[in-house]
């Protein structure tokens, strides 16, 4: 194996535990059986509010860089997440410590999220082809990490919610791989405000169409979230499964976004800028007909069409923003992680939003995000020349 697939192997094994805070929603029910005097809406930000550390893991990343290197940053943030994402399987008396730790964990994946984006399109600048593949291999790993994860937990819950948090020591896989396959980067040269300066140096027209489509991503994400949340209580509501099953459903998922990724780069092929209303279209699709089906193995594969179509859509704004120059290409990294983790943490509040308006029942839920889905689908159709970045 030549140096450079080592260090990709290295920096797709850490992407395995990027996405990984959707892989214990199948626990929220016994969570919540746990606290009963913990309101719903926090026992479902546990396990979306390690999204909006990520955030501040990822401004954080600029400073630590700078005194360690990118090697020892990624080193440093995975040993968080192995440390403080299995920390409820030992300490699980007190909700406070334990949304505490949800809490640190994200920060430890933000500390290397961006890098490790960064760093997988930067070993393949000389090729656009290679580096979407590149890209998608990224994506994908993250579903596989998902898929791990998430069958491991639903097997691991049949024995107590705490014992779930275990899956989190599939980090030191990644832990290890980087310790031994990536090179000692130079520190950063950059002054740890250089996030701050991107704003500056950034072409303010590619600024403000970055800004924009990550507007459209964080909505895309924060109803994406939702599937996460409600798939178990839908499976109560129709009555066909419990927390295991819908532990699978998001393993579906998983595995739906490990294929979609390892056939990214022939998807981009083909379809350019049609793959985000493409995705969205069939995410919306998939997502009504969970409503309808009462077969679980229907179910999971409706999951897995849904985990295929979302995470063609991630791969494309990575690659799509990564195609800028220097300073814009890392500005829109950084736009990109915003949007998609504060999707992912206010998604019991777009929750909260729809039963405020009377959609309160699962089923009803879900399919009103469906048909959003497919009215994002018709307008990134309509609009779809102004998506791309070349065009401003």
């Amino acid at each position: 194996m030549d140096q450079r697939k080592k260090q990709l192997l290295a920096l797709l094994s850490a992407a395995l535990v990027i996405a990984s805070a959707p892989a214990i929603s199948a626990n929220i029910p016994a969570i919540a059986a746990s606290f009963p005097t913990v309101s719903q809406t926090f026992i479902s930000l546990f396990t979306t509010i390690p999204a909006l550390f990520i955030i501040v893991g990822v401004f954080l990343t600029s400073i630590v860089e700078k005194q360690l290197g990118q090697k020892k940053t990624i080193l440093a943030g995975l040993l968080i997440v192995a440390i403080f994402g299995t920390l409820p399987a030992w300490f699980n008396q007190a909700f406070a410590l334990l949304f505490l730790s949800r809490c640190i964990l994200g920060l430890g994946i933000g500390l290397f999220n961006r890098l490790i984006i960064q760093m997988v399109s930067a070993l393949y600048q000389d090729s656009l082809t290679k580096r979407a593949r590149a890209l998608g291999l990224e994506s994908a790993f993250e579903g596989l990490g998902g898929i791990v994860m998430t069958i491991s937990v639903g097997q691991l819950v049949k024995i107590s919610w705490q014992l779930s948090f275990l899956v989190y020591g599939i980090s030191l896989i990644g832990f290890v791989l980087v310790l031994f396959f990536l090179p000692e980067q130079k520190k950063s040269a950059q002054a740890p405000t250089a996030d701050l300066t991107i704003t500056v140096k950034a072409a303010p027209a590619v600024k403000a169409k970055m800004i924009q489509l990550a507007c459209l991503l964080f909505v895309i994400v924060g109803l994406f979230i939702i599937f996460n949340l409600q798939i178990t209580p839908l499976l109560l509501e129709k009555g066909i499964g419990d927390a295991t099953q819908g532990s699978n459903m998001i393993a579906g998922i998983s595995i739906g976004a490990f294929i979609a990724g390892n056939l990214f780069g022939k998807t981009y092929t083909i379809l350019k800028n049609y793959v985000l209303p493409t995705a969205a279209f069939l995410a919306g699709t998939f997502i009504i007909l969970t409503t309808i089906s009462t077969s679980i193995p229907l179910t999971i594969l409706l999951s897995g069409g849904l985990g295929f179509a979302f995470r063609n859509i991630m791969p494309f704004f990575n690659h799509l923003f990564t195609s800028a120059d220097g300073d814009s290409a890392k500005f829109g990294t950084t736009a990109i992680l915003i949007a998609y983790n504060l999707g992912s943490t206010f998604s019991p509040y777009f929750i909260q939003g729809f039963n405020f308006l009377g959609v309160n029942q699962p089923s009803l839920l879900l399919q009103v995000v469906g048909i959003i889905f497919i009215g994002i689908a018709v307008l990134t159709a309509i609009f779809n020349r102004k998506i791309y970045l070349e065009e401003i």
